[in-house]
Protein backbone atom coordinates (compact mmCIF):
# COMPACT_ATOMS: atom_id res chain seq x y z
CA UNK A 1 0.00 0.00 0.00
CA UNK A 2 1.99 3.14 -1.11
CA UNK A 3 0.92 6.55 -1.53
CA UNK A 4 1.31 8.07 -4.88
CA UNK A 5 4.67 9.85 -5.00
CA UNK A 6 2.78 13.51 -5.41
CA UNK A 7 0.99 12.85 -2.38
CA UNK A 8 4.22 13.08 -0.80
CA UNK A 9 5.55 16.11 -2.39
CA UNK A 10 2.12 17.73 -1.33
CA UNK A 11 2.44 16.64 2.00
CA UNK A 12 6.28 18.13 2.31
CA UNK A 13 4.40 21.12 0.51
CA UNK A 14 2.05 21.82 3.49
CA UNK A 15 4.22 21.00 6.17
CA UNK A 16 6.46 24.28 4.74
CA UNK A 17 3.97 26.40 4.39
CA UNK A 18 3.00 25.69 8.12
CA UNK A 19 5.74 26.54 8.97
CA UNK A 20 5.75 29.96 7.82
CA UNK A 21 1.92 30.33 9.52
CA UNK A 22 0.96 31.96 12.84
CA UNK A 23 0.93 29.51 15.22
CA UNK A 24 -2.08 28.12 16.58
CA UNK A 25 -3.55 29.08 20.25
CA UNK A 26 -2.32 26.43 22.88
CA UNK A 27 -4.57 23.28 23.44
CA UNK A 28 -6.09 23.02 26.63
CA UNK A 29 -4.96 20.32 28.68
CA UNK A 30 -7.32 16.78 29.06
CA UNK A 31 -9.37 15.95 31.96
CA UNK A 32 -7.56 13.13 34.22
CA UNK A 33 -10.97 11.82 35.85
CA UNK A 34 -10.61 7.90 35.83
CA UNK A 35 -14.75 7.88 36.28
CA UNK A 36 -16.14 10.43 34.44
CA UNK A 37 -19.76 11.21 34.36
CA UNK A 38 -19.77 11.17 30.07
CA UNK A 39 -16.31 10.11 28.31
CA UNK A 40 -15.67 11.79 24.76
CA UNK A 41 -17.08 10.80 21.45
CA UNK A 42 -14.99 9.49 19.13
CA UNK A 43 -14.51 9.72 15.26
CA UNK A 44 -11.61 8.33 12.93
CA UNK A 45 -11.03 11.52 10.90
CA UNK A 46 -7.87 10.59 8.97
CA UNK A 47 -7.19 10.14 5.54
CA UNK A 48 -8.97 6.72 4.24
CA UNK A 49 -5.24 5.63 3.70
CA UNK A 50 -4.74 5.15 7.87
CA UNK A 51 -7.70 3.46 8.11
CA UNK A 52 -6.72 0.97 5.98
CA UNK A 53 -3.66 0.57 7.80
CA UNK A 54 -5.24 0.53 10.72
CA UNK A 55 -7.48 -2.64 9.61
CA UNK A 56 -4.72 -4.49 8.16
CA UNK A 57 -2.07 -4.33 10.71
CA UNK A 58 -3.96 -3.41 13.93
CA UNK A 59 -7.08 -4.89 13.51
CA UNK A 60 -8.97 -2.30 14.18
CA UNK A 61 -12.52 -1.36 12.77
CA UNK A 62 -15.08 0.66 14.25
CA UNK A 63 -16.76 -1.81 16.28
CA UNK A 64 -13.50 -3.15 17.67
CA UNK A 65 -12.51 0.38 18.80
CA UNK A 66 -15.68 1.26 19.92
CA UNK A 67 -15.86 -2.10 22.34
CA UNK A 68 -12.26 -1.50 23.19
CA UNK A 69 -12.14 1.95 24.40
CA UNK A 70 -15.61 0.73 26.43
CA UNK A 71 -13.53 -2.13 28.57
CA UNK A 72 -10.76 -0.33 29.18
CA UNK A 73 -12.23 2.99 30.39
CA UNK A 74 -13.82 0.62 32.86
CA UNK A 75 -11.29 -1.50 33.52
CA UNK A 76 -9.50 2.05 34.91
CA UNK A 77 -12.61 3.24 36.50
CA UNK A 78 -12.45 -0.46 38.18
CA UNK A 79 -8.81 -0.27 39.06
CA UNK A 80 -8.26 1.10 42.92
CA UNK A 81 -4.67 1.75 42.19
CA UNK A 82 -5.28 4.10 39.25
CA UNK A 83 -5.79 7.15 41.02
CA UNK A 84 -6.08 9.65 38.31
CA UNK A 85 -5.86 8.73 34.56
CA UNK A 86 -6.76 10.36 31.41
CA UNK A 87 -9.48 7.88 29.74
CA UNK A 88 -10.21 10.68 26.09
CA UNK A 89 -10.04 7.81 22.96
CA UNK A 90 -6.48 9.58 21.72
CA UNK A 91 -4.68 8.25 24.98
CA UNK A 92 -6.22 5.00 25.62
CA UNK A 93 -6.00 4.30 21.34
CA UNK A 94 -2.14 4.95 22.18
CA UNK A 95 -2.29 1.89 23.81
CA UNK A 96 -5.08 -0.02 22.12
CA UNK A 97 -3.32 0.16 18.88
CA UNK A 98 0.20 -0.51 20.00
CA UNK A 99 -1.65 -4.15 21.64
CA UNK A 100 -3.15 -4.61 18.60
CA UNK A 101 -6.32 -4.34 20.42
CA UNK A 102 -5.84 -6.65 22.90
CA UNK A 103 -7.33 -4.94 25.64
CA UNK A 104 -5.44 -6.93 28.60
CA UNK A 105 -2.10 -5.85 27.10
CA UNK A 106 -3.08 -2.58 26.15
CA UNK A 107 -3.66 -1.95 30.13
CA UNK A 108 -0.71 -3.59 31.45
CA UNK A 109 0.91 -1.35 29.03
CA UNK A 110 -0.83 1.58 30.11
CA UNK A 111 -0.27 0.29 33.96
CA UNK A 112 4.14 0.33 32.90
CA UNK A 113 3.65 3.86 31.45
CA UNK A 114 2.25 5.26 34.72
CA UNK A 115 4.37 3.55 37.16
CA UNK A 116 7.94 4.32 34.83
CA UNK A 117 6.45 7.92 35.13
CA UNK A 118 6.59 7.98 38.79
CA UNK A 119 9.54 6.06 39.47
CA UNK A 120 11.77 8.53 37.09
CA UNK A 121 10.30 11.89 37.31
CA UNK A 122 13.37 14.14 36.34
CA UNK A 123 13.06 11.83 33.28
CA UNK A 124 9.55 11.54 32.26
CA UNK A 125 7.40 14.61 34.35
CA UNK A 126 7.52 18.09 34.17
CA UNK A 127 8.14 17.65 30.29
CA UNK A 128 8.42 21.79 29.62
CA UNK A 129 9.68 22.62 26.21
CA UNK A 130 10.12 26.27 27.62
CA UNK A 131 12.81 24.73 30.41
CA UNK A 132 15.61 26.92 29.45
CA UNK A 133 17.68 23.74 29.19
CA UNK A 134 14.75 22.01 27.16
CA UNK A 135 14.98 25.51 24.44
CA UNK A 136 18.65 24.81 23.89
CA UNK A 137 18.24 21.35 22.80
CA UNK A 138 15.62 21.76 20.75
CA UNK A 139 17.81 24.66 19.81
CA UNK A 140 20.48 22.23 18.24
CA UNK A 141 17.98 19.88 16.87
CA UNK A 142 19.30 16.61 17.44
CA UNK A 143 16.63 14.78 16.36
CA UNK A 144 14.29 16.13 13.50
CA UNK A 145 10.95 14.82 12.03
CA UNK A 146 10.74 14.49 8.22
CA UNK A 147 6.68 13.51 8.09
CA UNK A 148 4.80 10.15 7.04
CA UNK A 149 6.58 8.12 4.16
CA UNK A 150 4.78 6.42 1.53
CA UNK A 151 3.96 3.36 4.27
CA UNK A 152 2.68 5.95 6.21
CA UNK A 153 5.05 5.83 8.93
CA UNK A 154 6.59 8.87 11.06
CA UNK A 155 10.31 9.41 9.61
CA UNK A 156 12.37 10.41 12.20
CA UNK A 157 16.48 11.53 11.85
CA UNK A 158 18.68 11.34 15.15
CA UNK A 159 21.74 13.58 14.76
CA UNK A 160 24.10 12.59 17.39
CA UNK A 161 26.41 14.82 17.94
CA UNK A 162 23.86 17.88 18.33
CA UNK A 163 23.49 16.67 21.91
CA UNK A 164 25.49 18.93 23.84
CA UNK A 165 28.70 16.66 25.27
CA UNK A 166 29.43 18.96 28.54
CA UNK A 167 26.60 21.04 29.28
CA UNK A 168 23.85 18.51 29.39
CA UNK A 169 23.43 15.65 31.41
CA UNK A 170 22.04 12.61 29.97
CA UNK A 171 18.62 12.89 32.10
CA UNK A 172 18.19 16.23 29.93
CA UNK A 173 18.78 14.30 26.78
CA UNK A 174 16.10 11.92 27.89
CA UNK A 175 13.67 14.79 29.02
CA UNK A 176 13.44 16.34 25.59
CA UNK A 177 13.08 12.89 23.99
CA UNK A 178 10.24 12.59 26.33
CA UNK A 179 8.64 15.30 24.89
CA UNK A 180 9.24 14.64 21.55
CA UNK A 181 7.90 11.04 21.86
CA UNK A 182 4.90 12.39 23.93
CA UNK A 183 4.20 14.86 21.31
CA UNK A 184 4.24 12.53 18.66
CA UNK A 185 1.84 10.08 19.77
CA UNK A 186 -0.38 12.32 20.24
CA UNK A 187 -1.14 12.37 16.47
CA UNK A 188 -3.36 9.30 15.61
CA UNK A 189 -0.69 8.89 12.39
CA UNK A 190 2.01 8.10 14.14
CA UNK A 191 -0.50 5.81 16.72
CA UNK A 192 -1.26 3.50 13.40
CA UNK A 193 1.75 4.04 10.76
CA UNK A 194 4.18 3.91 13.61
CA UNK A 195 7.72 5.23 13.17
CA UNK A 196 10.92 4.89 11.25
CA UNK A 197 14.48 5.94 12.50
CA UNK A 198 17.71 6.84 10.81
CA UNK A 199 20.42 7.44 13.50
CA UNK A 200 23.53 9.43 12.32
CA UNK A 201 26.86 9.12 14.45
CA UNK A 202 29.01 10.84 12.49
CA UNK A 203 31.45 13.41 14.67
CA UNK A 204 30.06 12.10 17.77
CA UNK A 205 32.54 13.02 21.22
CA UNK A 206 33.59 10.19 23.28
CA UNK A 207 32.24 12.17 26.11
CA UNK A 208 28.79 12.25 24.56
CA UNK A 209 28.78 8.72 25.12
CA UNK A 210 30.80 8.07 28.23
CA UNK A 211 28.71 10.81 30.05
CA UNK A 212 25.82 8.04 29.78
CA UNK A 213 26.12 5.55 32.99
CA UNK A 214 24.46 1.91 32.81
CA UNK A 215 21.69 3.22 34.68
CA UNK A 216 20.99 5.88 32.33
CA UNK A 217 21.08 3.16 29.60
CA UNK A 218 18.68 1.27 30.65
CA UNK A 219 16.34 3.84 31.56
CA UNK A 220 16.42 5.52 28.04
CA UNK A 221 16.30 1.86 26.65
CA UNK A 222 13.00 0.81 28.68
CA UNK A 223 11.50 3.88 27.89
CA UNK A 224 12.15 3.83 23.93
CA UNK A 225 11.82 -0.22 24.05
CA UNK A 226 9.13 -0.92 26.71
CA UNK A 227 7.44 2.23 28.31
CA UNK A 228 6.26 4.22 25.39
CA UNK A 229 3.73 2.74 22.92
CA UNK A 230 5.61 3.45 19.95
CA UNK A 231 5.68 0.84 16.99
CA UNK A 232 8.89 0.69 15.36
CA UNK A 233 9.88 -0.29 11.76
CA UNK A 234 13.14 -0.27 10.15
CA UNK A 235 15.88 1.55 12.80
CA UNK A 236 19.02 2.38 10.11
CA UNK A 237 22.38 3.66 12.08
CA UNK A 238 25.64 4.53 11.05
CA UNK A 239 29.32 5.67 11.33
CA UNK A 240 29.23 4.33 14.86
CA UNK A 241 32.85 5.15 15.98
CA UNK A 242 34.18 2.14 17.60
CA UNK A 243 34.62 3.54 21.04
CA UNK A 244 31.06 3.54 20.71
CA UNK A 245 30.55 -0.02 20.49
CA UNK A 246 31.13 -1.01 23.88
CA UNK A 247 28.31 1.58 25.32
CA UNK A 248 25.83 0.61 22.32
CA UNK A 249 25.77 -3.16 23.12
CA UNK A 250 25.34 -2.07 27.01
CA UNK A 251 22.23 0.20 25.87
CA UNK A 252 20.40 -2.84 23.27
CA UNK A 253 21.03 -5.45 26.25
CA UNK A 254 18.03 -3.64 27.58
CA UNK A 255 15.97 -3.40 24.07
CA UNK A 256 13.33 -5.96 23.95
CA UNK A 257 14.41 -8.86 20.80
CA UNK A 258 11.86 -7.33 18.24
CA UNK A 259 13.61 -3.96 18.48
CA UNK A 260 17.11 -5.39 18.21
CA UNK A 261 15.84 -7.67 14.83
CA UNK A 262 14.94 -4.01 13.39
CA UNK A 263 18.28 -2.53 13.28
CA UNK A 264 20.22 -2.59 10.41
CA UNK A 265 23.70 -0.59 10.71
CA UNK A 266 25.86 1.04 7.67
CA UNK A 267 29.82 2.09 8.03
CA UNK A 268 29.52 4.82 6.06
CA UNK A 269 26.59 8.11 5.45
CA UNK A 270 26.17 7.52 2.06
CA UNK A 271 24.74 4.00 2.84
CA UNK A 272 22.19 5.65 5.27
CA UNK A 273 21.33 8.48 2.84
CA UNK A 274 19.87 5.68 0.60
CA UNK A 275 17.44 4.47 3.48
CA UNK A 276 15.47 8.42 2.89
CA UNK A 277 12.47 8.32 0.39
CA UNK A 278 13.26 10.72 -2.47
CA UNK A 279 11.03 13.08 -1.60
CA UNK A 280 12.14 13.16 2.09
CA UNK A 281 15.88 13.44 1.74
CA UNK A 282 17.40 15.90 3.71
CA UNK A 283 19.79 18.48 1.80
CA UNK A 284 22.62 17.46 4.03
CA UNK A 285 22.06 14.08 2.48
CA UNK A 286 21.69 15.64 -0.72
CA UNK A 287 18.11 15.99 -0.77
CA UNK A 288 15.42 18.56 -1.30
CA UNK A 289 14.12 19.00 2.17
CA UNK A 290 15.17 22.01 3.96
CA UNK A 291 15.47 20.77 7.89
CA UNK A 292 15.69 23.82 9.79
CA UNK A 293 12.19 25.07 8.32
CA UNK A 294 10.87 21.06 9.19
CA UNK A 295 12.44 21.68 12.95
CA UNK A 296 10.87 25.19 12.98
CA UNK A 297 7.35 23.45 12.26
CA UNK A 298 7.81 20.31 14.95
CA UNK A 299 8.77 22.71 17.29
CA UNK A 300 5.56 25.22 16.65
CA UNK A 301 3.30 21.66 17.35
CA UNK A 302 5.17 20.81 20.54
CA UNK A 303 4.46 24.62 22.15
CA UNK A 304 0.85 24.00 20.45
CA UNK A 305 1.14 20.80 22.88
CA UNK A 306 2.66 22.27 25.99
CA UNK A 307 0.07 21.97 28.27
CA UNK A 308 -1.63 19.01 27.23
CA UNK A 309 2.38 17.22 27.82
CA UNK A 310 2.61 19.27 31.02
CA UNK A 311 -1.00 18.09 31.81
CA UNK A 312 0.52 14.43 31.64
CA UNK A 313 1.92 15.03 34.94
CA UNK A 314 -1.65 15.44 36.73
CA UNK A 315 -2.08 11.24 36.48
CA UNK A 316 -1.75 9.25 39.78
CA UNK A 317 -1.10 5.70 40.29
CA UNK A 318 0.02 3.70 43.42
CA UNK A 319 3.63 2.68 42.84
CA UNK A 320 4.23 1.82 46.50
CA UNK A 321 0.72 -0.94 45.70
CA UNK A 322 3.15 -2.42 42.73
CA UNK A 323 6.37 -2.31 44.72
CA UNK A 324 4.96 -4.49 47.55
CA UNK A 325 3.02 -6.75 45.21
CA UNK A 326 6.28 -7.10 43.24
CA UNK A 327 8.25 -8.20 46.48
CA UNK A 328 10.52 -5.53 46.19
CA UNK A 329 12.22 -4.59 49.90
CA UNK A 330 11.77 -0.88 49.99
CA UNK A 331 10.31 1.78 48.10
CA UNK A 332 12.42 4.24 46.71
CA UNK A 333 13.03 5.17 42.95
CA UNK A 334 17.13 4.53 43.05
CA UNK A 335 18.29 1.99 40.85
CA UNK A 336 18.20 -1.25 42.65
CA UNK A 337 14.08 -1.02 43.69
CA UNK A 338 13.77 0.76 39.80
CA UNK A 339 15.06 -2.05 38.27
CA UNK A 340 13.16 -5.11 40.23
CA UNK A 341 10.01 -3.54 39.32
CA UNK A 342 10.59 -3.26 36.15
CA UNK A 343 12.23 -6.55 35.92
CA UNK A 344 8.82 -7.81 37.24
CA UNK A 345 6.90 -6.06 34.88
CA UNK A 346 8.71 -7.56 32.13
CA UNK A 347 8.37 -10.88 33.50
CA UNK A 348 4.53 -10.40 33.86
Amino acid sequence: MKLPLVALVLCYELVVLESSAKMAPPLAPYSVDKNPSAYDSYKFELPEFYREIAKEELREDDLVREQSLAEMRQWIANNPHIRKCRTDAKFLLRFLRFQKFSVPMACEALERYLVVRELYPSWFKNLDCDDPTMKEIFANAPFSVLGQDSAGRMVGLCRFARYNDQKHQPFEDGKYMAIVMETLLEWEETQIGGCQVLMDWQNISVNNLEKWSTTDLRVMMDAFSHTYPLRYGDIFSAKLPKFGVPIMDTFLSFANPKMREKINCFSTVAELAQQFEPTMMPKEYGGPVNLDELNRAFRKRVEEQREITLGLDEMEIDVEHYASVWQTASFTPDEITAGAILKRMEMN
